[in-house]
């Protein structure tokens, strides 16, 4: 955990450190009492650096903070007393500090013979219990499991914890894979989430190799994001209300069933007024912009077959946009694989033929009116240079690595 708070995004953000969580714990927890053998805790939010240079590498986590008395007399708690004894955690050259990055593993201060122990302990993932920023008395904080199967992600979701995130030009790619799926592209600011669909018994089921039976899209995407957007009154982030996200659907199968399960399953954002779409031959931009890859079919996609409300738009290719009628009414999208569509970096810098052949796509993608992105990276090392060619979504693998990247002002 970083201990100061921490300027990311090249200085376009800012994230909560240990010691501004230890100040919001304790002033809460000033002059409770916890009984004989109680417990008292709290959640909240921090940036998670795992160890790494916070300015360029981490993720909006939680700390878990609790105190065990443990004696036969009561404990109260004290505000100066609790900042002291937590702050211990994160002191120089203390057992818990990390030397290299000025961070904090957590731990637990024992008071006095082990009477009273207050820990305070890193979670990427929120509390069962509902104690975000909020006291739990007489109990301690157990962690979500991550669902990756048929339910949501987390369950309760953590609906006021990304507030003050601002998006980012990242694109979450096979996102369902990532360690919390969604939940940690939103922590990042991602524009874009990406998860692979087969069609299974009439319905979409995630799934990259195969899919896995019960996990549908609707579960572990299209109604946590319903539930995030009605939270927010109209908005994926909270902190940028016109910014739409992308939920790019790659399809796995090429059967005709498939769009239309798709199409099923997103209605519950068509319902709420949620899903950007085309009309009277303008694109008119929502909360969420659905973009089908993989095997989706171009042509039912473009004319609206199976597609009545056309909020259904395509990932054109952009190492070949003259092989289909490509516009911003039909796609959204330009996307290719990077070592196809560019070429194998021979060095850790592009060469003036690979910068050539990225310029020519994305001029000719931008001139149809679409968002580029490569996948298959060689390496997120080659992020800023694509960003400078004028390449709109950066493929990510991993959310903790665009707390380098600038946010989306």
């Amino acid at each position: 955990m970083a201990i100061d708070d921490v300027t990311i995004g090249n200085g376009t953000d800012h994230r909560t450190g240990f010691a501004t969580a230890v100040s919001k714990f304790c002033a809460q927890a000033s002059g409770i009492t916890v009984k004989s053998q109680g417990y008292l805790s709290m959640a909240t939010e921090l940036f998670l650096n795992g160890g790494n240079d916070p300015s360029v590498y981490g993720l909006l986590g939680y700390v878990y903070f609790e105190i065990h008395n443990k004696q036969s007399a009561d404990h109260t708690v004290d505000s100066a007393s609790c900042v002291q004894f937590l702050g211990t955690l994160s002191a120089t050259g203390g057992e818990c500090y990390g030397t290299e990055h000025h961070d904090t593993k957590g731990g637990t201060y024992q008071v006095g013979n082990e009477a009273v122990s207050y820990h305070a302990l890193p979670n990427t993932v929120p509390p069962q219990q509902d104690a975000i920023n909020k006291l739990l008395y007489d109990d301690v904080l157990d962690a979500q499991s991550v669902n990756k199967g048929a339910g949501p992600p987390l369950d309760p979701w953590p609906l006021d914890s990304l507030n003050s995130v601002l998006p980012v030009a990242c694109h979450s790619h096979n996102d369902y894979d990532h360690d919390v799926p969604l939940f940690g592209a939103l922590s990042a600011g991602c524009v874009g989430i990406e998860a692979d669909v087969w069609l299974v018994d009439g319905d979409v089921s995630i799934g990259h190799v195969l899919p896995t039976i019960g996990r549908t899209l609707g579960l572990q995407y299209v109604n946590p994001l319903k539930a995030i957007i009605d939270h927010n009154g109209g908005s994926v982030y909270k902190a940028k209300p016109t910014q739409s996200v992308v939920l790019l659907v790659d399809f796995k199968t090429s059967d005709t069933g498939t769009l239309d399960a798709v199409v099923k399953s997103i209605d519950p954002l068509r319902q709420a007024g949620y899903l950007s779409r085309l009309e009277n031959g303008v694109f008119v931009e929502k909360a969420i912009t659905v973009v089908a890859s993989g095997s989706a079919p171009f042509d039912r996609i473009s004319t609206g077959d199976g597609v009545p409300d056309r909020d259904v738009f395509y990932d054109a290719h952009v190492d070949d946009l003259s092989g289909e009628d490509y516009n911003s009414q039909n796609s959204v999208y330009a996307s290719a694989d990077f070592q196809d569509a560019v070429g194998d970096p021979s060095s850790a810098s592009l060469s003036q033929d690979e910068i050539n052949t990225i310029t020519e796509q994305v001029a000719g993608a931008h001139e149809r009116g679409l968002i580029v992105r490569y996948y298959n990276l060689p390496g997120d090392y080659v992020w800023e240079p694509l960003e400078g060619l004028g390449v709109d979504r950066l493929n990510d693998d991993d959310p903790s690595d665009t707390a380098r990247l600038p946010r989306l002002q």
